[in-house]
């Protein structure tokens, strides 16, 4: 249900494409999304609207490729010419009620650029639907702070001279999505180089500690799956921390305030493996075990 609903919410927004008859209708409003199949075999645009579940699709019987399949430009148009026909012919159609949204469901702070939490050093950020447990997530590593030295352009290393070093925000992408800009022509300013001075030197201050829970310590899960209490989480971390993101394995639990505890209902008794990123991506871990009890 909460994924349902989440996808759904995401391809309300996709705008019609070129060569629709006219705009999206307010009156109906679509949840829809294209496909391209490798070598332009074929191509498809399916969606829901009012009471209707409608697929497009675009091809040959022989499975041969046309260039011209492209989803948004084959598919898609004619997908819209459909519904907004049905919307002529029948002027009573209606679109369903909003259904409530799943208690599951949270709205997360992203980076907008990368989709990972933001650090402070995000330019651009905005909100999105996560399901605890379930959705992946990480702390942004795109943008990242270097020292710069102003005579020569590259990375400064430490002690730095205030002189002629000065602190800029670079994007780090990896080397797939660094091929993917340069085929569709988006320029990325490339971070500079100095191999006597390693990026990860670049962020400076204290990394966060944890203090609860205790190290040691084990916490008591009731058989039934029913949480004896909550877990406490808290850390300390440096003055310029402005928020810290827990995990629990590979799973986001949830963001706090320096400073601020965050409460924890593991879901079942194991062995995990607490971290605790600040908004700095500095980081620190715990083990913790969660035991069953009768």
């Amino acid at each position: 249900m909460a994924a349902s609903y989440m996808v759904l919410d995401v391809l309300q927004h996709n705008p019609p494409p070129e060569g629709a008859s006219v705009g999206q209708p307010a009156r109906l409003p679509m949840a829809w999304k294209t496909g391209t199949s490798s070598a332009f075999r074929d191509a498809w645009s399916a969606g829901v609207f009012g009471p209707y579940v409608l697929v497009v699709w675009v091809g040959n019987f022989d499975g041969s490729s046309n260039p011209a399949l492209v989803g948004g430009e084959a598919a898609a148009p004619l997908f819209f010419n459909i519904v907004h026909a049905l919307e002529a012919t029948r002027p009573a159609l209606r679109a369903y009620l909003p259904r409530p949204v799943p208690a599951r469901l949270r709205r997360v702070s992203v980076c907008l650029s990368s989709g990972a939490l933001p650090t402070v050093w995000c330019p651009r950020r905005g909100e999105t639907w996560f399901i605890p447990g379930v959705s992946p997530i990480k702390v942004d590593t795109v943008y990242r702070p270097v020292m710069i030295d102003t005579r020569s352009g590259q990375a400064a290393c430490p002690p730095y001279d205030a002189r002629y070093d000065k602190q800029e925000v670079f994007e780090f992408w990896p080397t797939d999505l660094q091929q993917v800009f340069r085929a569709a022509g988006i320029p990325r300013r490339a971070p500079p180089q100095n191999p006597a001075c390693p990026y990860a030197k670049a962020v400076a201050g204290q990394a966060p500690r944890i203090t609860s829970p205790l190290l040691g310590a084990v916490y008591s899960l009731r058989v039934g799956q029913q949480m004896q209490g909550e877990i406490a989480l808290s850390a300390t971390a440096d003055a310029d921390a402005r928020a810290l993101y827990w995990f629990a394995d590979r799973s986001y639990i949830g963001r706090s305030l320096p400073g601020r505890t965050l409460f924890w209902r593991p879901r079942v008794a194991g062995d995990y493996t607490l971290r605790v990123v600040d908004d700095h991506g500095r980081a620190d871990v715990r083990a913790l075990r969660v035991a069953l009890v009768h």
